[in-house]
């Protein structure tokens, strides 16, 4: 079976906040940083889940090689 590429999802937007003055809310830097780490996290399973389809599609390739 041939590799088809696919494609890969949208990364999401990541951006590092800086500390509020006092003047500032704490709670929305706090929700802000929140946010970020979610989406990090979602950028960095997106990732995984990539690399391990393009491990799949060598590891078939390979297969296929040595029969």
């Amino acid at each position: 079976m041939a590799y088809v590429p696919n494609g890969m999802q949208a990364l999401f937007p990541v951006y590092l906040g800086r500390m509020p003055d006092a003047s500032e809310d704490r709670d929305a830097y706090d929700s802000s940083v929140a946010q970020n780490e979610n989406n990090l996290n979602q950028n960095l399973e997106t990732l995984f889940n990539k690399i391990l389809e393009l491990e799949s599609a060598i590891a078939e390739l390979t297969e296929g090689e040595n029969q």
